[in-house]
C-alpha cells in the first residue's frame, strides 16, 4: 500500500506515513460489516529462532529477527498483500482483503519467493542465517471487522488460514508448499512440482500439495496444442494485416478489445505460427498487474526477451540495435534517456559494450520525452533492418504509463516500417492510437451458441446434449474462461452424467456454484467498483439477475441508483433491457429494467453477502413485493420468503405456488413446490430446483 499524498511505501503495522504524516487507512477501510470473498493465505516462519534465543543475548536476538520480519513485510506491501499480523516469529499475510486483484495467487506466490531472496541476502556473511517455511493456500473466506475493546481489526474465518499454517509446518527450511487451488490459479506463471496427497492436522480430506519452484517471467502460448473455435472473422482480420505487411513493407497495429476472459490472448497466440511462417520475428509481452507501477517494466521486459532470442546481455543488444551514426545532440539525448530507463535493472550500460560514459542521465522532463522517442525511433528501425517484427503485448490496461509513451511511439512508426503491434486491452480503454488509419480495432464478443458448445465438448470430453449447451452458454454468454472453467468444476465435481454418447449437466446442483477461480476473478471487478456501487451491486443481486430500478432504490432506503446503474453498464457488469418486464412483476416499460451481463456476476455479487445480510435483504424485499399491483407470482415470493428462513410464510406461498403450476398444466413443477413445503414443514432440505429457481 502506498501513501496517497507522497506515495511512499506503507511500513508494515503502520498507522501513520514515514515520510509525510499522513493517518493511513486501515485494512479494514475497504471492508463493510463483512462479506465473503475468495483470498489466498501466506503463512511464513522464521526457521532458527529458537536457536539463536539460545545461543545468543536477548536484544540481539530481537534485532536480528526484528530486521527479518522488517524485509518479509516489505514484501508483502510490494505485492499488495495485507499483512494480517505477525505471531512470534511467524507473519501471516493475506491477498485478496481489502482489495481483490486478479492475479492474487500469483502475487502471494511472487511474494513469498522474494521472502526468500530477501532473507537469503539479509543473511549473506552471517553464522548464523535465518531461513524461511513458507505455506501458501487460496479459498472462501468470511472477512469481517472485528471492533472490540476500541480496537477495529478484520478477523477472516476459512479453511485456507487453517491450511496454510499446516503447509508451512509441513515445508522444510527455504521451501514454498502451494495447495492444489493456488497452482491452478497462478499458472501458466509459476514452475511448481508435484509432492503428492496428504491429511493435514485437523482436517477431513487429504490436498495435493505443490513445492513452488520459480516464476515463469514469459508465459507460454495460450492454447497450445488446442483448435481455436468460433473466431473465424476476427482470425481473418488479423491474417491480413500480416500478409499486407509481407506484401508492402509498412505495418500496422490491431487493438483487441474484450471482457476479461472472452479470449483475446487465446486470439493473438494463435498469429505466432502464421507470423513465423511469413518470416517474421515474434515477440511475446505479458503486461501482470502487480508491475503496474514499475516504471517502464514492458520496454524492460520486451528488451529482456530479445536479449534472450539473440544470446547476448540487454545492454549489448540495445547498444549494437542503436548503432553509432548520430550526432552529438541526438546522442546526448537518446543516452541519457536510455540511462534513465536502465536505472535499477541489470542493463548496466558498460563502456565495454559501447555506452559513453558522458550520458548518465536526464533530468528535465521535456528532454526525457524527445530522448525516449528518439530512442524508439533508433532502436525499432534498427532491430526490423534485418528480419520485419511482431510485438504482442498483451493486457495492455496493465501497461506502465511510462512504456505505454513508447508503445505509442513504437505504433506510429509501424505505418511505415515493416513492424506490426498487436494489443489486447479490456474495455473501456481506447488509447489515441487506436485511431490511427493503419490500426484496426477488433471488437472480440462472447461465443455464439454453437461455438459455446463446442468449447464445452472439447473441455467435457464429450458432447453436450441440447439442453445443457443451452443453459452452458446462458450462464456464460459465451465467455471463454467462463465456459472452461465451469466445465472442469462440473466434471470434477460429478455433475455431469453420460446419456447415451452425450453428457448431461445436473443444472439444479451447479445452479449457485462459481469456480473460485471465477469467484476471484470476478471479485475482483466487483473490489475495483466504488463502494457506494458495489453496494447497489449487491442489493440488485438479491433481486435477481433481472430487476427494475425503483425496486432496488426501495431497497437502498429510497437513494436514486440511476447514475449508479449507468456507471455499472459502463463497467460492463450491467447492461439495459428496458421494454422488458423484470422480475417484480411491473408492467414492461414502467420503469427502466437491468440486468446483470453475466449470470456468474450475479452469482458472485451474491455469494459476497454474509448469511444475516442476505437474510434481511430477501425479508424486505418479499414485503416489499406483496404491496405491488398486479401482484407477484407465489413462487417468486415463496423463493424469497425460503431465501430469508421464514418457513412459516414460505409454506403456504409454495402450496399456492402449485396450485398456480397446476392450472396452468406444468405439473412437475407443482410436485417440486409441493415437495419443497413437505421439506420444508419436516425441516428438511430443499429441493434446487426450487431454492434456486
Amino acid at each position: 500500500m502506498l501513501c496517497p499524498d507522497c506515495a511512499a511505501p506503507k511500513a508494515p503495522g503502520a498507522i501513520f506515513c514515514h515520510q509525510c504524516g499522513r493517518k493511513l487507512d486501515s485494512v479494514s477501510g475497504g471492508l463493510k460489516a463483512g462479506d465473503r470473498r475468495v483470498v489466498t493465505a501466506l503463512f511464513a516462519d522464521l526457521v532458527g529462532y529458537t536457536q539463536l534465543v539460545d545461543e545468543l543475548d536477548p536484544e540481539e536476538v530481537r534485532s536480528r529477527v526484528d530486521g527479518a520480519l522488517a524485509v518479509l513485510g516489505e514484501a508483502v506491501v510490494r505485492f499488495s498483500g495485507s499483512l494480517e499480523k505477525f505471531v512470534g516469529d511467524a507473519v501471516l499475510a493475506v491477498f485478496g482483503v481489502p482489495e481483490a486483484h486478479d492475479d492474487d495467487a500469483l502475487r502471494a506466490c511472487l511474494c513469498a519467493i522474494e521472502m526468500q531472496v530477501a532473507l537469503a541476502r539479509l543473511g549473506v556473511g552471517s553464522d548464523r542465517p535465518l531461513k524461511l517455511r513458507v505455506g501458501i493456500a487460496t479459498g472462501e473466506v468470511v472477512a469481517a471487522v472485528r471492533d472490540l475493546a476500541g480496537s477495529r481489526s478484520v478477523a477472516l474465518t476459512g479453511d485456507c488460514m487453517t491450511t496454510a499454517a499446516r503447509l508451512q509446518q509441513l515445508a522444510e527450511p527455504a521451501e514454498i508448499l502451494l495447495d492444489d487451488v493456488t497452482v491452478r490459479a497462478a499458472e501458466p506463471r509459476i514452475g511448481a512440482e508435484r509432492v503428492g496427497e496428504r491429511l493435514l492436522r485437523g482436517q477431513s480430506r487429504p490436498i495435493l500439495i505443490h513445492r513452488l519452484r520459480d516464476e515463469r517471467r514469459r508465459a507460454p502460448n495460450v492454447g497450445r496444442g488446442t483448435r481455436l473455435i468460433g473466431r473465424d472473422d476476427e482470425r481473418r482480420r488479423l491474417v491480413d494485416v500480416i500478409r499486407r505487411t509481407t506484401r508492402t513493407g509498412r505495418g500496422g497495429a490491431v487493438l483487441v478489445r474484450g471482457e476479461a476472459g472472452i479470449g483475446k490472448s487465446r486470439l493473438l497466440s494463435e498469429m505466432e505460427a502464421e507470423a513465423r511462417a511469413a518470416g517474421f520475428g515474434w515477440v511475446w509481452i505479458d503486461n501482470p498487474p502487480h508491475r503496474l507501477g514499475a516504471p517502464y517494466h514492458t520496454v524492460r521486459a520486451m528488451i529482456d526477451a530479445l536479449a534472450d532470442e539473440f544470446g547476448v546481455r540487454a545492454g549489448i543488444l540495445a547498444r549494437q540495435t542503436v548503432g553509432s551514426e548520430m550526432d552529438e545532440e541526438t546522442a546526448r539525448l537518446l543516452f541519457g534517456a536510455v540511462a534513465v530507463m536502465a536505472r535499477e535493472t541489470e542493463m548496466q550500460l558498460l563502456p565495454e559494450e559501447g555506452w559513453d560514459q558522458r550520458f548518465t542521465g536526464l533530468s528535465d522532463p521535456a528532454e526525457l520525452v524527445i530522448g525516449l522517442r528518439l530512442a524508439v525511433q533508433w532502436f525499432v528501425s534498427g532491430l526490423v533492418s534485418t528480419q520485419p517484427r511482431i510485438f504482442v503485448m498483451d493486457d495492455y490496461h496493465w501497461m506502465d504509463p511510462s512504456s505505454q509513451l513508447m508503445l505509442s511511439e513504437m505504433i506510429r512508426l509501424a505505418g511505415e516500417l515493416p513492424l506490426i503491434v498487436l494489443t489486447g486491452a479490456r474495455p473501456p480503454l481506447m488509447p489515441e492510437w487506436a485511431s490511427l488509419p493503419y490500426v484496426e480495432v477488433v471488437e472480440l464478443g462472447g461465443l455464439d451458441e454453437a461455438a459455446t458448445k463446442e468449447l464445452g465438448m472439447v473441455v467435457g470430453g464429450a458432447e453436450l446434449e441440447p439442453e445443457s449447451a443451452q443453459w452452458l452458454y446462458q450462464r456464460t454468454a459465451g465467455n471463454a474462461l467462463f465456459v472452461g472453467e465451469i466445465m472442469r468444476m462440473l466434471r470434477l465435481g460429478g455433475r455431469m452424467e453420460s446419456v447415451g454418447k452425450r453428457l448431461r449437466i445436473d443444472r439444479a446442483a451447479a445452479q449457485r456454484s462459481v469456480p473460485l477461480s471465477l469467484r476471484a476473478l470476478l471479485g475482483a471487478r466487483i473490489d475495483a467498483l466504488p463502494p457506494r456501487q458495489r453496494a447497489v451491486l449487491e442489493v440488485a443481486s438479491v433481486i435477481g439477475v433481472t430487476f427494475q430500478d425503483w425496486l432496488l432504490s426501495d431497497l437502498q432506503g429510497g437513494s436514486e441508483v440511476g447514475e449508479d446503474l449507468r456507471q455499472l453498464a459502463e463497467a460492463g457488469v450491467l447492461v439495459r433491457c428496458e421494454g422488458e418486464a423484470g422480475e417484480s412483476g411491473e408492467a414492461a416499460g414502467a420503469s427502466p429494467c437491468w440486468r446483470f451481463r453475466h449470470q456468474l456476476f450475479h452469482d458472485a455479487a451474491y455469494g459476497r453477502l454474509l448469511s444475516d445480510r442476505r437474510r434481511h435483504l430477501h425479508t424486505a424485499l418479499a414485503d416489499r413485493l406483496e404491496t405491488v399491483e398486479p401482484a407477484v407470482d407465489a413462487a417468486e415470493l415463496a423463493r424469497h420468503r425460503m431465501a430469508a428462513g421464514d418457513k412459516v410464510r414460505a409454506v403456504p406461498l409454495l402450496e399456492r405456488a402449485a396450485q398456480e403450476a397446476e392450472a396452468m398444466g406444468a405439473m412437475a413443477e407443482a410436485e417440486a413446490f409441493r415437495q419443497a413445503a413437505t421439506a420444508l414443514r419436516d425441516g428438511k432440505p430443499i429441493p434446487e430446483t426450487v431454492a434456486a429457481s
